[in-house]
């Protein structure tokens, strides 16, 4: 059964990499992986985490001025 996942891309690996210390800092669980597959964006790595997670996150990210520029949702096989 597929997982359902929030995806959270950012211009630059530096900026994937700070996000995710961000995040660290606020115990929130989540996971760099590869881009998704037929997903344009200019930085080949993401940011992965639960959907219960996606608000809290981007709240987060958005009050140190760090805000993805693309979030989705995908099911993970």
């Amino acid at each position: 059964m597929p997982e359902r996942r929030v995806i959270l891309l950012f211009p630059t690996t530096h900026a994937v990499m700070h996000a995710s210390q961000m995040l660290e800092d606020r115990d929130i669980e989540h996971n760099i992986v590869p881009r998704p597959k037929g997903v344009d964006a200019d930085c080949g790595i993401a940011i992965s985490l639960d959907p219960t997670d996606r608000g809290v996150s981007l709240e987060a990210l958005r009050a140190k001025g760090r805000e993805p520029s693309r979030a989705m949702e995908l099911d993970r096989p």
